[in-house]
This record gives structure tokens, sequence and C-alpha cells, in this order.
């Protein structure tokens, strides 16, 4: 795996803990539905009647479930938090998935997609998203980690699932497994899903690079473009302070520190937006067989990361000292990608 190491990365805050969101699939009991459970009793008792179709209590009729959405929506939207509200929390996603299913979201399902259409985002749920042009793919880019093996493990790599396609049936990993292997060596690239992006990470994390691609997508149309058809995820790394793009995965690790919630009003939408420039540069030079070593690379990337600045935002403010460090590039005091 070729990795490239950015110091241009912005420093961002790391939520104590992302909640993570309920799907239809996991939602068993009727604790969840149309009462409040405190004892182990009662979610035994739930969970019963949820299987016995008797949720609502005692007087109460539940609505029937409205069908899934037309029109070419997504199969994933299932809750209001598709459709009329922001969610963020465990119970946000249960009380949007009941509102649903009552059909007492605020907007029609139908206004959910044409909004989903002109902002570019396809599902998202508490902790991830996909944004990208809708109807085009059948898969979405992973949202999960891309395999791992650990340092001397043998095991055969032959399948896009198992790079960065999100695989749901045994049809998808046969394709993958198809495409794999009608591009190799290089099968990587041949895994990509241009036009498609996911981000993985904390609520800030997924909505400060939500916001730097819509602020592509309204303001430099073409390096929007130029980034979703380079880059398939933005993933937040906690472990470490360091970012770095890993050319053959077509995936931004994005080292992602701070102090706390009280510092999400200092986040660069419009800087992180250049960045994604920056490095989507490196996995479109890296899929074109150019490599004319790492100075060269880092100039042609910081050069394009300048002119996507200048195009957004004219006047801003680390433009000065981003025009100094490339007239000072061949200069190892400057070579940030050394550190």
């Amino acid at each position: 795996m070729k990795l490239r190491t950015s110091a241009l990365v912005i420093s961002a805050i790391l939520l104590c803990a992302a909640a993570l969101a309920l799907t239809a699939q996991d939602i068993d009991n009727c604790c969840f539905v149309d009462r409040q459970c405190s004892s182990d009793q009662e979610w035994t008792d739930g969970y019963q009647a949820f299987q016995d179709n008797q949720c609502p209590v005692p007087g109460q009729t539940v609505a029937p479930a409205p069908s899934q959405p037309t029109g070419g929506a997504p199969a994933q939207i299932d809750n209001c938090c598709f459709v009329d509200r922001q969610c963020h929390s465990e119970q946000d996603w249960i009380n949007g998935w009941q509102a649903y299913q009552h059909g007492q979201c605020h907007a029609p399902a139908q206004s959910a997609v044409s909004s989903q259409r002109a902002s570019g985002v396809i599902a998202r749920t508490a902790n991830w998203v996909v944004i990208g042009y809708p109807g085009m793919h059948d898969i979405l880019p992973s949202t999960t980690y891309f395999v791992r093996f650990a340092p001397g493990e043998r095991r055969a790599l032959d399948n896009c699932c198992q790079m960065n396609w999100q695989c749901n049936s045994e049809q998808d990993w046969a394709k993958g497994y198809s495409t794999f292997l009608q591009n190799v060596p290089g099968a990587t690239a041949h895994c990509a899903l241009p036009g498609l992006i996911s981000i993985l990470g904390d609520p800030v994390f997924v909505d400060h690079y939500e916001r730097a691609l819509e602020a592509l997508k309204t303001r430099a149309p073409q390096l929007y473009d130029y980034v979703l058809n380079g880059l398939d995820k933005i993933e937040q790394r906690t472990d470490t302070g360091n970012s770095n793009v890993a050319t053959s995965n077509r995936a931004f690790y994005v080292g992602w520190r701070g102090v706390g919630p009280a510092d999400v009003g200092r986040l660069d939408a419009v800087y992180a937006a250049a960045e994604l420039v920056h490095e989507a540069v490196h996995v479109h030079r890296n899929e074109a067989g150019l490599d004319a070593g790492e100075l060269e690379e880092e100039r042609v990337a910081l050069s394009k990361q300048i002119a996507a600045l200048e195009v957004m935002s004219p006047g801003h403010s680390s433009l000065s000292y981003m025009r100094h460090l490339l007239a000072n590039i061949d200069n190892p005091e400057y070579q940030w990608w050394h550190y």
C-alpha cells in the first residue's frame, strides 16, 4: 500500500463518543416502539410482544407503516432522520424510525429524494454518510475498515468487497470477485466506484467533511468531480494526529484530535475542501502511472490545493503561508512529508 503523509491537515476535534444508529432491522423490541422499559422483565415482555406483533399498548392503535418512497429513493430510507430532521443520538434515531412508521415526518418522503439529489447525499446514519450522485450505483463504497492483515499473515485478497466496496449479498461478492480479476495487477484501482465517496467517523467529523464537499460542489464543481473520482473514502483516525492518503485504496485517513466540542466553530470547511483536492491529486497521479518522486508530486499537489483555495476563497488567511511553502519547497526544512 502506497502511503503519503499530509502536513496540511487542519487539527480537528474528537467527540467523546459517536452514537450508533438503529436501523429497522435492529429494532426487535416494543421498548423501542411504544413503551419505556426500565427492568429486565419489561425488556423481556417487550421482546415477546414485538414477536407477537403486539407493540401497541392497550387502547392504542398503530397506523400502517408507509410503503418505501418511490421515484428512485434509496432503500435505506425508513426513518424521519433521512427526511426532515438531523439525528445525533440513538434516541433521536429510535424516535425518527417510530415517526416514519406512523407517517409523522413533517416533510413527505418524496421531498427527501429531491433534497438528497440536490445535496448529493445518498444515505446517512449516525456515524457515516455516503455522498455522490444518486441512482448511479447499486454498490456503495465501503464504510467499514479495509481488510488489514497482521504482520506475516498470508491471506488471499481477491475481491473488491475486501477493498473498498460495501457488499451486502452473495451477488455483490460475486460481482466483487469478477471485477477484481478483470484487471490484475492494478485491481485495486479497478475496484473504484467513481462519483461516490464515503465518510467514516464521529458525527462532528462527518459533518465537517460533508460541509467540505458541499463547499467544493457549490464553489468549484469541476474540483468536486475531481475529488469524487479520486477518493473513495475519508476516514477518521483517533490514534494519531498525522494524516495520510493510501493511493492504492483511494482512501484519505485523517488524524483527528482536538480539545472538545467548544472548538467546532473553528473547523474550516473551505480549507478542508482544498485539502481534499491535494489528496485526490496523489490518487489520480498514481493511477495514471505518474511517479516523478515525492518532491515533484507534492509540488503538483500543493499547487492544485492553492489553486482550489483561490477559487473558493480568494482572500483565505492560509494562502500567503501556502504560497510561501510552495516557493520554498526545494528546501528540506519546508518538506513536510519528511516530518
